[in-house]
């Protein structure tokens, strides 16, 4: 027996697995394509942390981590290096005005945030530098010289 790959059942299984094996980054994605399935079933996906998006440079000097976060404010970021890993954390709140509304759909992502880098040895956690303008957060971390260790000689006896 020959298998249709173009039978709407078939896409449509097809399409929710491909949906469900990239969650959380298609969630917004796939409450909208089974609402546009099933009208009458209210899909939520609540407790999903999203990442956002990280360009990392590096040159002879420093790193530079530029962090995409459109429509959050800068209180709602926070950037903390701990036991060598950084990480920036915060929330993307939706705006009060969209409570009560009705959408026929919706793209945007709400909800808190995390993204976290091991840092190496070669970098200056003391003097991490961090800017915050039109949604994207720059963050400069300064490249240090790591001392290698001498190779110690021991005196058999």
């Amino acid at each position: 027996m020959t298998k249709n790959l173009y039978s709407p059942m078939a896409r449509l299984i097809n399409e929710l697995n491909y949906r469900v094996n990239n969650m959380p980054r298609y969630a917004n994605e796939a409450r909208a394509f089974a609402t546009s399935y099933i009208p009458a079933v209210n899909v939520e996906f609540k407790n999903v942390i999203l990442t956002p998006r990280v360009d990392a440079v590096e040159n002879d000097a420093q790193f530079t981590l530029f962090v995409e976060l459109a429509g959050v404010a800068k209180e709602d970021v926070q950037v903390t290096v701990e036991n060598g890993v950084l990480t920036i954390q915060g929330e993307k709140k939706r705006p009060e005005a969209h409570e009560n509304l009705t959408f026929v759909s919706k793209g945007r992502r709400f909800g808190k945030f995390e993204r976290s880098f091991k840092l190496g040895e070669n970098v200056d956690t003391s003097s991490i530098n961090a800017e915050f303008s039109h949604g994207i957060l720059t963050l400069t971390l300064p490249k240090i010289e790591v001392k290698k260790p001498e190779p110690l000689t021991v005196e058999i006896k």
